[in-house]
This record gives structure tokens, C-alpha cells and sequence, in this order.
């Protein structure tokens, strides 16, 4: 995936259904887990923002930053849908900032529309998986080491935008 994406955008339960490796009798708060899990690896392997948008307010809080990834519930009156195609048309001025991963046709139309990339579920899960990244640990790592590094707190865009102009280097 190119660089120039800061930030991935992901319709949550679009892709936990595309998952293969999840049992299909899993809670669907373990499967969200496993989801951020997966993800918050991505994030420190691709260095990007990384949101996760499920519909609700399933979560312990509508908006919260679990394991260096953004986790969003939309809500009793917006899907999570709506608030990835609101998202992205927020970033208008800056279009090709985002990287939208859902496989509905809807978001994909209305994110592209305003300048955002966007992949469908089954191609990103395929990306993960060249990266090391599966839904059962991948890498070689169990689930419970990979939530202990992913606790790491790697630096935010801001952090690291921070250091990079206090040393005078372009990202």
C-alpha cells in the first residue's frame, strides 16, 4: 500500500465477517478483540493511524484508543457506515490521506467520491497475511505475546511529526 496514507479507516464488522480464522460461535466482543489486535500489529508494521468504526455502542465507550488503535462506535443514530462516509468527506481538503478498508459497495462509492483509496475487506485480509498478520497470532507470536507488544504504545503521528521536525527530517 502506498505511504502517502496516514490513516486506515476500517468498516469493523464488514471485516470480521470476512475472516475466515474466527469460530463462528465466538462472542462477538472476543472477535473484536482479536480484530484490534490484528490491527494494532498493522499499525506498527505500516506506521499509519489506524480507526476502527463498528455500528453501536457496544464498547466501553462510544470512542476509545485501544492498543494504539482508534476504536469508534457510531452510535444508536449513525452506522458506522455513515460515519466512515462523513469521515472521509471531513478530509476533503487533504483527499488521498485515507485508506478505507470495507467490502460494501456504498462506502466505497462515497469515500472514493471525496478522495479517499479504498480496498475491499477480502484484499486487505490477503495484505495482512503477506505482513505476518493473521487472526489466530500470525507471526510466530501467540495472541498473548502479541497483545503484550502491541501495549508498547508505539509513538502517534503526532509524536513522531514532533521528533521528525525537531531533528529537521521530512518524513
Amino acid at each position: 500500500m502506498p505511504s502517502k496514507y496516514r490513516e486506515t479507516v476500517i468498516d469493523g464488522y464488514n471485516l470480521i465477517h470476512k475472516l475466515r480464522n474466527i469460530a463462528p460461535g465466538e462472542p462477538m466482543a472476543a472477535m473484536r478483540e482479536r480484530l484490534e489486535v490484528m490491527l494494532s500489529r498493522y499499525r506498527q508494521k505500516s506506521r499509519r493511524h489506524v480507526t476502527v468504526v463498528y455500528d453501536g455502542g457496544g464498547g466501553p465507550r462510544p470512542h476509545s484508543l485501544r492498543s494504539s488503535v482508534e476504536v469508534v462506535y457510531s452510535g444508536s443514530l449513525k452506522s458506522a457506515d455513515r460515519w466512515i462516509i462523513d469521515h472521509a468527506r471531513s478530509l476533503e481538503p487533504r483527499p488521498g490521506m485515507m485508506l478505507v478498508i470495507s467490502s460494501d459497495r456504498e462506502i466505497q462509492r462515497h469515500a472514493t467520491a471525496w478522495g479517499a483509496r479504498c480496498i475491499d475487506s477480502e484484499t486487505f485480509i490477503e495484505e495482512l497475511a503477506a505482513m505476518g498478520i493473521t487472526a489466530n497470532g500470525g507471526g510466530g507470536k501467540s495472541s498473548k505475546a502479541a497483545e503484550k507488544g502491541a501495549d508498547s504504545n508505539p509513538l502517534s503521528d503526532k509524536e513522531v511529526d514532533y521528533w521528525l521536525r525537531m531533528f529537521d527530517r521530512k518524513k
